[in-house]
């Protein structure tokens, strides 16, 4: 995968053009964290507000 660009670049930037195309790449997929967001009232009376309209 080393073309003649890659061998007079510095080695940082090689390193940042193979993780950006990897990054483009399909095998680049999110991983789930598991949180997710909730929303909920801050104290419990806003939430017997919330809930007596209901």
């Amino acid at each position: 995968m080393t073309d003649a660009r890659e061998e007079h670049e510095r080695p940082d930037l090689t390193g940042w053009r193979r993780r950006q195309q990897l990054r483009r790449s399909s095998a680049a997929q999110p991983i789930a964290s598991g949180k997710t967001y909730r929303r909920r009232p801050k104290n419990t009376r806003a939430q017997e507000i919330r809930d007596a309209h209901r």
